[in-house]
């Protein structure tokens, strides 16, 4: 799963935040200017309206919207009044650009001032792991042991385990830790994530029965996606991502992929998402974007066979990203890379 997409700690933070998550979501004026970083509207932003803004950019269409708007805004914040919410938010914004040594010694400020702010070590838990760096990550999350729930400190460590160690007793680990207690929207995607690499597809999408997608992170969303694709539902994804969104222009990258992948398998001769995500992958490309390259090593797995560009794309993404799904990833356009031979 590329970078850009939240992983379950980060929700897990998102959850755990000061300020209230369930506010409604921010919306400019229409006559707000945007488009320039040091724009009057991007001064004005308080840290209230800052922090729902990074909260709703985990939706569909809102990943990336006005990320340099927020970066900015939060370093003129940063610099001038560097408190633990701020210096969180702004890591996390960081992040988002895989600004990953910055983001880290931002937390890791914060942590100095507040050595038990939940979220810095969740964040960091989050961007650790990302990087293969499991034993620190581990540390972070049982520095949340007695801050938080039971539940909550057991999900972030298992779910960092299970990374480098047995994924099947991290998952048995989980379940009679939660002992059919009611569990966060992120416990249930960190097991339903951990199904779905056991391969246990069904027990993968009970865990995430009671989800509404429209109100779900854009990685829950695709996890949903890609159990449904191993289960030979592609028509449940099409009909179910399909209208996630008004403006298709805005869905990221990893669920137009999805989509493409869905249509693929469905042999359909309306190649609609197909077309769309082939005109994202040529921006991509000539970008040299290297922020989605999970995506474009996954389409050219998936959607265009081509065993070069899958290999290029899947290494790029390893130089970034060492989780489990990363290496994998890699070993499939390895194995894509040997038919040829």
């Amino acid at each position: 799963m590329h970078l850009s997409v939240l992983k379950p700690l980060t929700i897990i933070a998102i959850c755990l935040t000061s300020f209230a998550v369930s506010a409604a979501p921010y919306t400019p004026k229409d006559d707000a200017v945007i488009a320039s970083s040091n724009s009057t509207f991007s001064a004005s932003l308080s840290v209230d309206e800052i922090n729902t803004l990074v909260t709703n950019s985990q939706y569909a269409g809102q990943t990336e919207r006005l990320q340099g708007l927020l970066k900015t805004r939060l370093a003129q914040l940063y610099n001038q009044t560097p408190t633990s919410q701020i210096g969180y938010l702004y890591a996390r914004v960081l992040q988002k650009e895989h600004l990953f040594d910055e983001a880290i010694n931002v937390a890791n400020n914060v942590l100095i001032t507040e050595p038990k702010h939940s979220n810095s070590h969740l964040l960091l838990a989050n961007i650790l792991m990302t990087q293969g760096e499991f034993t620190k990550a581990k540390q972070h999350c049982v520095a949340l042991i007695g801050q938080v729930s039971t539940i909550t400190a057991s999900t972030c460590v298992l779910d960092v385990q299970s990374q480098h160690e047995s994924v099947l007793d991290s998952y048995q680990t989980l379940v009679k830790i939660i002992n059919n207690n009611q569990t966060s929207l992120a416990t249930n995607h960190v097991l339903s994530e951990m199904s779905y690499r056991l391969s246990n597809y069904k027990q993968a999408l009970s865990h995430l029965q009671s989800v509404d997608l429209v109100q779900a992170p854009v990685s829950l969303i695709v996890l949903w996606a890609d159990i449904q694709i191993a289960l030979n539902q592609p028509q449940q994804v099409l009909n179910t991502l399909s209208v996630l969104l008004p403006d298709k222009s805005n869905l990221e990258d990893a669920i137009l992929l999805r989509l493409s992948i869905a249509e693929k398998k469905l042999n359909k001769r309306d190649k609609k998402w197909q077309n769309t995500m082939a005109e994202r992958v040529t921006l991509r490309e000539l970008r040299k974007d290297s922020f989605h390259a999970s995506d474009l090593a996954k389409y050219y797995l998936d959607v265009q066979p081509n065993r070069e560009k899958a290999l290029y794309w899947a290494h790029i993404n390893w130089q970034q990203a060492k989780m489990s799904t990363d290496e994998q990833l890699l070993i499939k356009a390895k194995a894509m890379q040997r038919d040829t031979l």
